[in-house]
């Protein structure tokens, strides 16, 4: 069999169960179809290269330059090793999938022309119904994109009226500077005695979108006041030096951080509640904020 075959079977077997199962854990009904779909994708392409189709091998060309496209994307938005490993492995698999040595299946010429088996039939069945899905969801989510972004963005005059409106009410305190970050160790300390959530931001020194939260969310008045609210820690997910006992790298392993920035709601205890992947600005980092608060069952309101 064609080390292109059994190469790109593996990845795209490992990415569609991967990608798929963390676009089902998404709350939106849309994007958990596309998850699905692209789960199903991964299985029959794979199959389908095992098996030896020809039908296969093309579809794995045309995932391979999906997935590496749609990883690329992500990486130079919010870097991450993962996404640079998706787009090195999918864009490899096809092109090794292109070339005829690697890719094309070997048939023994003297043998009898034989009729697609039942088990390709369904194979390639499946990965047809995974695409047309997909793209029937993608569609479905562009076209409830309008109607969100009405709901819940508001024109910039009625932005810009809503801030100063809540700098009016927000109460007046002497720390109306930048966040007051604490680190992971004394934030778990501070978190059990108040009974409080833990906002952790997880980031890297080198991270553009780190960067720009920093100047853009971080200093907004009003997360500045919804940040009183839970207690506020910032890990540099790359640091080996210890800070109360916790090393940066360690704790980026122990709750799998593979995107900068990364924001993490966990307890007192250390427990993980929610997280929020990518830059936010103030308005969506407002709205997630409050929704997490509430399903975590905190009697807290927005300003």
């Amino acid at each position: 069999m064609p080390f292109g075959s059994v190469f790109g079977a593996m990845v795209f077997g490992i990415l569609g169960a991967v990608f798929g199962t963390r676009m089902i854990g998404t709350p939106a009904p849309a994007f958990q179809v596309m998850g699905a779909c692209l789960a199903l994708l991964g299985v029959t392409v794979g199959a389908g290269l095992l098996m030896k189709r020809t039908w296969a091998r093309w579809l794995g060309v045309f995932s391979g330059i999906w997935f590496a496209w749609s990883a690329a994307n992500t990486f130079l938005s919010q870097g991450g090793v993962f996404h640079l490993t998706v787009v090195l492995a999918a864009f490899a698999a096809a092109v090794l999938l292109v070339i005829p040595t690697t890719g094309r299946p070997v048939f023994d010429p003297s043998a009898p022309r034989q009729t697609p088996s039942v088990a390709s039939r369904a194979l390639l069945s499946g990965a047809c119904l995974a695409i047309v899905g997909f793209l029937g969801a993608t569609a479905w989510a562009v076209l409830r994109m309008p109607v969100a972004q009405v709901a819940q963005v508001a024109p910039a005059a009625q932005k810009e009226l809503a801030r100063e409106t809540a700098q009016a009410k927000a109460p007046a305190r002497a720390n109306e500077g930048p966040v007051a970050w604490l680190d992971f160790a004394d934030g778990l300390k501070e978190a059990k005695s108040s009974q409080k959530l833990i906002v952790a931001d997880f980031y890297a020194t080198w991270c553009g979108p780190c960067k720009m939260m920093e100047k853009r969310t971080f200093h907004d008045p009003r997360v500045l006041a919804r940040l009183r609210d839970v207690v506020p820690v910032r890990v540099d997910a790359e640091a080996s030096e210890e800070r109360g006992g916790l090393r940066g790298d360690a704790l980026a392993l122990r709750y799998a951080i593979e995107v900068y920035p990364t924001l993490v709601v966990v307890d007192g205890t250390g427990h993980e509640v929610a997280r929020n992947v990518g830059f936010m600005d103030a308005d969506q980092f407002l709205e997630w904020i409050d929704t997490v608060m509430e399903k975590a069952g905190t009697s807290l309101a927005r300003s």
